[in-house]
């Protein structure tokens, strides 16, 4: 499992392309804010939005556009299939995509925080526990949902395509564009129940030193098993 965890995250490594989306756009965003703006404190609405919304960007990326567009490309290519004939079961494929997913997610999040708090004064989140639940409460719903993609999906085509609609729906509702409490209340309403919004909302809270309200953590939780039993009930090898 070590040797195939290594060689998908190699294979990852090889393209800029996914480097860039997953690592250095959201690490962008936060240079590109930061330097517009002057941070005040750990309660100022913009400081708290720029760092989850970033992280909620590159948390999107991985889960909805790069995850099912790599399974579904590995199906399509028969290297699933081929798998099942050897002693390695194709199940160990995916397990490896999701460890090299996490790892780039925590690769991810943890420069965000570094250039905002080193390079441009933004505070640490200040309540750590509730940043940590709500990290992983946040990769697993929305690998989940790149899960279901990959599930239903015919071909990579379609994969990509879905990855991207959902992707761009869900930053829209989900804060990423613009904070929450400058958009439209029936948006707002919709967003606390999608997985980047409530993660959003989530992250914002822990970072200024509150705990997220249970509505965010429940469906973040909720929606993340839901998605699970579904994709695992519906997932082709074939």
């Amino acid at each position: 499992m070590t040797r195939l965890t290594r060689y998908e995250l190699r294979l990852f490594l090889r393209d800029p392309a996914a480097v860039i989306v997953t690592v250095l756009l959201p690490v962008g965003m936060v240079v590109f804010f930061g330097a517009i703006i002057s941070p005040a404190d750990g309660n100022d609405p913009i400081e708290t939005f720029f760092p989850a919304a970033a992280i909620a960007l590159g948390l999107a990326q991985l889960g909805m556009n790069l995850l099912p567009t790599t399974l579904v490309g590995y199906r399509e290519k028969g290297i699933l299939r081929r798998m099942a004939t050897t002693p390695i079961p194709p199940s160990r494929v995916l397990g490896a995509q999701l460890l090299v997913g996490s790892l780039l997610a925590v690769v991810s999040m943890v420069s965000v925080v570094a250039v905002g708090t080193l390079g441009f004064g933004f505070d640490l989140p200040r309540r750590l526990p509730a940043f940590a639940v709500t990290f992983v409460l946040g990769v697993l719903v929305l690998f989940a949902a790149g899960l279901i993609i990959a599930a239903v999906a015919p071909n990579g085509r379609v994969a990509s395509g879905a990855g991207v609609v959902l992707f761009f729906v869900s930053i829209v509702f989900g804060g990423v564009f613009t904070p929450a409490e400058s958009m439209p209340a029936f948006m707002r309403t919709v967003g606390d129940y999608t997985p980047v919004g409530a993660f959003v909302q989530a992250t914002r809270a822990s970072w200024a030193g509150e705990w997220p309200q249970p509505q965010h953590l429940a469906a973040m939780a909720v929606t993340a098993v839901a998605l699970a039993l579904l994709s695992a009930k519906m997932f082709r090898w074939e």
